[in-house]
């Protein structure tokens, strides 16, 4: 990846994600508010990744947590267009109160349709990724995770889709875990 690559970020602000902009930079990637890449673009053609905040604190029940991943997916299937091939999606969830057991089964669902969505809607392949961080106390290494895992990998050296628990990502890099997850 390199120096003039682009991350866009959108979505919910999560707290959890505040380090994001100085591993980036550290790592000599930009990163952008998906808004203002939109209207001003200078010459930028394709983002590398896209990170979505997603803030789920507020949904007591899990049907709220499907409606409100519904229309999210629907927004990041229309942002899948500024990215370039073998691009990353990582949906970052707060999940508060609606975390349950019967959670993670949506946040695989979700993963594994924002894959196919990119492919059969805008032709290029990503590897798509939703972490639960409700339990990160340690943003800059989730920073790093993330950072690590689109500044040295393709969408092809790790699981298409996977949806991912803050506790697996403590102590393996996101394509580690997403192969224990894909397998």
């Amino acid at each position: 990846m390199s120096a003039s690559s682009v991350v866009l970020r959108r979505g919910d602000y999560l707290d959890c994600l505040t380090e994001l902009d100085v591993v980036a930079s550290g790592r000599g990637v930009l990163t952008r508010e998906f808004e203002e890449f939109v209207l001003h673009r200078e010459g930028e053609d394709a983002a590398r990744a896209l990170i979505v905040g997603v803030d789920l604190s507020g949904c007591d029940r899990v049907r709220e947590v499907k409606r409100s991943l519904r229309r999210i997916e629907q927004q990041i299937d229309s942002s899948c267009a500024l990215l370039e091939g073998d691009a990353h999606v990582y949906v970052v969830i707060k999940g508060g109160a609606a975390r349950s057991s019967r959670v993670l089964p949506i946040y695989e669902t979700l993963a594994e349709k924002l894959h196919m969505l990119a492919g059969s809607s805008h032709g290029i392949e990503i590897s798509s990724t939703v972490i639960d961080c409700t339990d990160c106390e340690d943003k800059s290494l989730l920073a790093k995770r993330i950072m690590g895992d689109v500044t040295s990998k393709t969408a092809d050296d790790g699981a298409p889709a996977a949806a991912l628990m803050w506790r697996e990502l403590a102590d393996s890099s996101i394509c580690e875990a997403s192969h224990s997850d894909y397998l």
